[in-house]
């Protein structure tokens, strides 16, 4: 009779015992007037309009490098190149707010249109690069699919996105500019360097599809002297004023940024922002691709810096303890090649955070009481 009671008891209580209950996410944004968009940590992709080479061009590089080893070095290794990224759209629905484009000048146009790999393998052509214009692709020749192979496509997708979610949070977009030869015997494309007219290429045909959505240099130096005074004193616009809006900046360091700001001193009227500029007047956003131990980071997101790091730099072995460094750091974007819903190769591997919008208030900037978890959402659609 005992056991029988301890068991009703039991049976009862357990009855009674209900399992925790998730935390409702917010959907409607509150207290982004508050904090600036350099507060916020964003995930995104490295690549992102990546597409990989076909498996029987991926057998010809595999073969290749074996009898070849400096192919590998030259970034030719095929183990490194077998990866793809969802469209834009997709990648945007999910989520992600930060990307990275590659861009090659083409100002007559058709000159990606007959890649060497397809020639010899009899593979087809990628569609839609005949025209001049800026196109998007990881390596000339040989990794050349893309899910927006033109810079005006891609800027379109982002146009679609934005004119259908208007308060999306700010949206940040890295672009490296490509300029050099493959090594022989790849070189069979002549690259066009992006000097001044090419660079102005790409801003007009950003501002043809943006330029009523840009966060400039500019806007954030404001009356300061330059970009650096401006966001180590005053900081950078709020989330609230950056919703429905793109930033971008250039990858490249050297020749490239060279040209840029002789384009735009000081990025007086620039388009884009510049990622290489330590220690300089026009710095505002910093690259810093190896987190290390996260101190460097650190202390550039502390001063007021918008710091691109990198989450893993390895397709075949990505790095955990990479990823938790990064993330640590407070570096503001952060891009991956294992995004929210792109599993890959069966890893377990993925940088994501546990939210509907891929976001969330800066772990070295903030703190619970200066940035709530609406900050970092957008109304649902």
């Amino acid at each position: 009779m005992l056991a029988a009671a301890l068991t009703g008891a039991v049976l009862v209580l357990g009855a009674c015992t209900m399992p925790p209950t998730p935390p409702v996410e917010p959907t409607v944004p509150q207290g982004d007037d508050l904090v600036g968009l350099n507060e916020l940590q964003y995930l995104g992709t490295h690549n992102s309009y990546n597409r990989a080479p076909s498996p029987g061009l991926l057998n010809v590089l595999t073969i290749g490098s074996n009898l070849f080893p400096d192919l590998a070095g030259a970034g030719l290794d095929p183990a490194q190149l077998n990866y793809s990224h969802r469209p834009l759209p997709q990648q945007l629905a999910s989520g992600l707010r930060t990307f990275e484009l590659d861009l090659f000048a083409d100002p007559e146009g058709g000159r990606f249109a007959r890649p060497l790999a397809a020639q010899l393998l009899n593979e087809p052509y990628p569609t839609g690069v005949d025209r001049p214009g800026t196109k998007v692709l990881h390596i000339q020749e040989i990794n050349y699919l893309s899910t927006c192979p033109t810079l005006l496509g891609c800027l379109g997708e982002l146009r679609a996105f934005s004119d259908a979610n208007p308060a999306h949070l700010p949206i940040i977009i890295n672009l490296e500019m490509k300029e050099d030869p493959l090594p022989a015997p790849f070189d069979v494309t002549s690259i066009t360097p992006f000097d001044a007219a090419q660079l102005a290429v790409v801003e007009a045909e950003i501002t043809s599809v943006l330029g009523d959505r840009l966060i400039t240099p500019d806007e954030v130096r404001g009356s300061e002297p330059d970009l650096s005074t401006a966001v180590t004193t005053d900081g950078w616009p709020s989330v609230a004023e950056t919703r429905g809006r793109f930033l971008f900046f250039i990858d490249n360091a050297g020749p490239v940024q060279d040209r840029y700001l002789g384009m735009h001193p000081n990025l007086q009227g620039a388009v884009m922002f510049t990622s290489a500029g330590f220690g300089a007047p026009h710095a505002g956003v910093l690259k810093v691709n190896d987190p290390g131990d996260g101190s460097t980071i650190r202390s550039l997101v502390e001063q007021g810096y918008l710091v691109r790091t990198r989450a893993d730099a390895d397709v075949v072995n990505p790095s955990v303890s990479q990823r938790d460094r990064a993330l640590a750091s407070g570096g503001q974007v952060v891009h991956t090649d294992f995004p929210k819903d792109e599993p890959k190769f069966g890893s377990g591997y993925s940088v994501e955070f546990p939210t509907r919008i891929q976001a969330r208030c800066n772990p070295v900037l903030t703190t619970p009481s200066t940035c709530g978890p609406a900050v970092a959402v957008e109304p649902a659609p």
